[in-house]
């Protein structure tokens, strides 16, 4: 079978997923008012494309999803998938089995799919198309819908046969191609205009370039001329000023060695200083610290010594005694002020040399043995006393020696930096020579970068070319040719680079114009070539297909109303007739006339001609319902016979006719089911007999629906 199956997932009235199989030629849906039947053609419509909510009974898309009832809450979604047979490759696809799905959402948002793939409505089409499956022609007849046949214009009548004769697919491509011709028209007219647009400035610059190129001849022999007057002025510059740069780099070179000399020297000069004087001095500073400590203790052994000798009972006078000291307290004040070492080591030998004076005649022989002791710790002192001079006065000696050698290196260092001095008037007077060649070296740069050349560029040329160096006579000569030649060039005018630029911006523009307008002419030529085949083509299909469809017609119109005649007419009307009435302007009938316009194709429709038996009624408007159905019916398997379809869907379309009239529709079914698949939603018996499946369609106490399915076969079977 062609159609395989169908899934619905929360569709209308069925909630959940339900899935319809449609394993035989005849299958028939059946079910009382309201149960939900009809939404089974509405999802298979709404799944191939449909986007007329009133085709699917709802007033907008979110309707189509459950929505819910007293036990159940509304879906978030629905969904309907599609699975057809393709191994007769009937669509236009590679695969054996084609999924076509659409799904929507509360928020409206509608999503396609091919095979599970995500795609677009177009696509979704073009695939039905070249399976004679669609919306506008007789794959698909609702309920009531069977007579709309005869409620539409005569065009929309033809694109319905097209449809189901398989010739959409070439009309599309018709349209496509005429989409493109109306398109590639406006390009082309959007390119002239650019084109006449840019014609007037580039003819102006033409002439402004054209000017320009007489400068060529002036222009190169100024630039020979100028050449030769560069490399003369360098070559004069290079003879005449004896400047050699190397005699300044080994002044440099010498000067750099003795700022290093010079620094070294002061750095030890001052490290020496501060270490060895430094050094110096702290020796000093202990020795005389020293010196001080032992006088110190001389003192307070000759006060030891002293009371010794007074506990002895020597008699002496008391006077002579405090004056002895009051003469020690005034020496002592006086080495207070003192600050040589010498001096101070001076008086204190005098002081001690009174004091043993005045001690030395007052001795007894009174505990010798502690005065001995006391006499030969003091003469120790002395002893160490004598050596700290000494070696103070040594120390004394070589930091007056060190200052000595401290000047010494001092004067080497002034005799180095005289030399420097001297080096640097070298230096001044070769950087004076330096600076007056680059001066004329700078001018010579300048003048050469005035007259826009590489000064690389002029002194590769004067090593090429020194054979063109002129005296200095000829230098004046050849500077006045050069301003000769310049004067008479701005007499021409200066050459704007950026004119230059634009015309050959312009030029270009214009060239690639003129390309594409070729290149659309052709594609125009090209479209209305393959328009006119096209509609060729499809004329000529129809109108044999048409010839069948007018014999079938005629065939079982007799046989619906026992005799009479039926056909269909083509009829041909142009686009204005469609207009009658609305006036045009000059502006568009010009542009009609135009030769790059699209063509100004007629179409043709298709009207129905009919006369009934034993009646005069020969118009389909006169005729009453029953026979409307007859005549649309005896018109659909015409077509179904002729166009064999692989699917019709008919939804009640056998509701008006009487016993015998459905028993010749259900015969029909029979006869057409060979190639043709035939989904039939009906209350009629012979139709339902001529079903080899049934599917019942009720509506559960929730409000959702339900179905339930027998083969016919199965029941007879049971009932026997």
């Amino acid at each position: 079978m062609f159609l395989k199956q169908v899934i619905l997932k929360n569709f209308k009235s069925f909630k959940g997923k339900n899935v319809i199989d449609f394993p035989a030629v005849i299958t028939g849906i059946v079910g009382p008012n309201g149960s939900g039947k009809s939404n089974i053609i509405d999802a298979i419509r709404w799944a191939l494309g449909e986007q007329s909510f009133k085709n699917i009974r709802v007033d907008k898309g979110q309707d189509l999803i459950f929505a819910g009832n007293s036990q159940e809450g509304s879906a978030s979604f629905c969904e309907v998938e599609l699975i057809f047979d393709n191994q007769k490759k009937l669509f236009n696809s590679d695969f054996t089995e084609i999924s076509i799905l659409r799904r929507i959402d509360k928020e409206g948002n509608n999503e396609y799919f091919i095979n599970h793939k995500p795609c677009r409505l177009k696509d979704i089409i073009d695939l039905t198309a070249s399976a004679k499956i669609g919306l506008k022609g007789f794959s698909i007849i609702n309920q009531g819908a069977v007579e709309n046949v005869f409620l539409v214009s005569p065009q929309e009548r033809r694109m319905m046969l097209e449809e189901v004769l398989g010739l959409k697919n070439l009309e599309l491509k018709k349209e496509e191609a005429k989409r493109k011709l109306e398109e590639t028209i406006i390009n082309l007219d959007k390119t002239l205009a650019l084109e006449k647009e840019i014609l007037p400035r580039l003819r102006f610059l033409k002439r402004q370039v054209a000017r320009w190129e007489k400068r060529e001849a002036l222009e190169q022999e100024l630039k020979d001329n100028e050449k030769k007057y560069f490399i003369s002025l360098l070559h004069q510059l290079y003879t005449e000023e004896k400047y050699e740069p190397q005699n300044l780099e080994q002044l440099s070179n010498e000067l750099n060695k003795l700022n290093a000399l010079i620094k070294e020297k002061e750095n030890n000069l001052i490290s020496v200083k501060e270490d060895q004087n430094k050094e110096l001095e702290l020796t000093i500073q202990n020795i005389t610290q020293e010196i001080i400590n032992l006088q110190d203790e001389r003192s307070e052994l000759l006060r030891e010594l002293t009371r010794q000798e007074v506990n002895t009972e020597i008699n002496y006078s008391l006077n002579d005694f405090k004056n002895a000291i009051i003469n020690v307290q005034a020496t002592l004040k006086k080495l207070l002020s003192y600050t040589e070492i010498t001096e101070i080591h001076n008086e204190i030998e005098k002081l001690i040399k009174d004091i043993d004076e005045l001690l030395i005649p007052h001795k007894k022989e009174v505990n010798n043995k502690v005065i001995e002791e006391l006499q030969s710790k003091l003469n120790n002192l002395e002893a160490q006393l004598k050596a700290k001079n000494e070696l103070l006065k040594q120390n004394e000696a070589n930091l007056r020696q060190s200052n000595t050698n401290f000047r010494s290196q001092y004067d080497e260092i002034t005799g180095l930096r005289n030399k420097k001095e001297e080096i640097l008037k070298l230096i001044q007077k070769e950087e004076l020579a330096n600076e007056k060649y680059n001066l004329k070296l700078n001018d010579i740069k300048r003048r050469i970068s005035e007259a826009n050349y590489n000064f690389e560029e002029i002194v590769s040329y004067y090593e090429q070319n020194k054979d063109l160096v002129v005296l200095d006579n000829e230098i004046n000569d050849l500077e006045r040719q050069i301003f000769r030649l310049r004067r008479e060039l701005a007499e021409i005018g200066v050459e704007d680079q950026n004119v230059i630029n634009e015309y050959q911006e312009v030029n270009n523009r214009y060239e690639f114009l003129s390309q594409q307008i070729e290149d659309l002419s052709k594609s125009i030529n090209d479209l209305k070539i393959l328009i006119k085949e096209l509609t060729k083509d499809i004329e000529n299909s129809f109108n044999q297909a048409l010839a069948s469809i007018n014999h079938d017609f005629n065939r079982y119109f007799r046989l619906m109303f026992n005799g009479g005649f039926a056909k269909l007419e083509q009829i041909k009307r142009n686009k204005t007739s469609e207009n009658e009435g609305n006036e045009e302007n000059e502006e568009e009938k010009e542009k009609e006339a135009n030769d790059n316009q699209p063509l100004d194709e007629t179409y043709w429709g298709v009207d129905i001609k009919i006369d009934i038996p034993k009646t005069n009624l020969k118009s389909i408007e006169i005729l009453s319902g029953g026979e409307k159905t007859l005549v649309a019916l005896a018109l659909l398997f015409a077509i179904i016979n002729q166009s064999r379809p692989p699917l019709v869907i008919v939804d009640e379309i056998d509701a008006a006719l009487d016993e015998d009239n459905s028993r010749r529709f259900a015969q029909i079914l029979k006869e057409l089911c060979r190639d043709t698949q035939f989904i039939a939603i009906t209350h009629n018996r012979m139709t339902m007999a001529a079903a080899q499946i049934l599917y019942g369609v009720t509506l559960s106490e929730n409000n959702s629906s339900q179905l339930l399915s027998i083969k016919l076969e199965d029941s007879d079977k049971i009932l026997k």
